[in-house]
């Protein structure tokens, strides 16, 4: 019998794993929603709902985006009773959503960016940029090529940063580099990112980065620890008009 993971739960449409834990980037995430917010905030590619729940929490309106119903509906049973008032769920695929100008404080999408084409994050962001209130944040976390599954891409990845490529991260065919025993709980693509490309994009669409960073994420196997830079975090703001 295989032993349950600690920190880390397949997500049940094939789309990575949903974490248990914070990463860095969601704890800021939360601890912006602490400060007495009036606006709601979006939690994209919620999961199983770990960033959702810390922001009910914490006391704001949160609204769980996910493309997998049974995420959401496993987020609203999970929520407290006394914070369901303020939770709405939205099904579907960022940035294809209905979202009202200027109605956001802030978005949160851990683990998500990297399932994108480049086209598709650009949109994102410009999304984001009309969605958040000006003064409001976005918090970003995404995958990069220094993972122990993707080593056999560096090669590759360094090689297309070099050339001036726009994109360096996309992968067409992750089976081509990746032979991880749980490759198929992957996409068959995927987009690893780092602080260069993720700063370009969001400037690109107005917004301001406040601070970009690698680091190491600590809900990973060694399996898939490599060198301390498994992950990168952006955090941006919609500027004042």
């Amino acid at each position: 019998m295989r032993k349950e993971n600690r920190h880390r739960v397949p997500t049940r449409n094939r789309m990575g794993w949903a974490s248990r834990h914070l990463n860095p980037v969601s704890e800021e995430f939360v601890r912006f929603c602490g400060d007495r917010l009036t606006l709601p905030v979006l939690d994209i590619g919620a999961g199983l709902g770990t960033a959702t729940l810390a922001a009910l929490a914490a006391g704001v309106r949160v609204i769980a985006n996910d493309l997998d119903p049974t995420h959401l509906a496993a987020i609203d049973w999970a929520a407290p009773e006394h914070d369901r008032h303020r939770l709405k769920l939205l099904e579907g695929a960022f940035p294809r959503l209905d979202i009202a100008e200027h109605g956001l404080a802030a978005a949160h999408a851990s683990s998500v960016l990297h399932f994108l084409k480049g086209k598709q994050i650009e949109e994102g962001f410009r999304k984001l940029a009309r969605w958040i209130v000006p003064g409001g944040r976005i918090f970003i976390q995404a995958a990069t090529p220094h993972q122990q599954p993707f080593a056999p891409f560096l090669e590759e990845y360094q090689r297309r940063v070099a050339a001036g490529q726009k994109w360096p991260g996309w992968i067409i065919k992750l089976s081509e580099y990746c032979h991880h025993r749980q490759v198929g709980q992957m996409p068959r693509s995927i987009h690893l990112l780092d602080e260069a490309v993720l700063t370009r994009a969001a400037e690109e669409a107005g917004l301001a980065v406040e601070r970009v960073w690698l680091y190491r994420r600590d809900d990973l196997p060694k399996s898939i620890q490599l060198d301390g830079r498994e992950a990168v975090g952006l955090i941006a703001r919609v500027p004042l008009m």
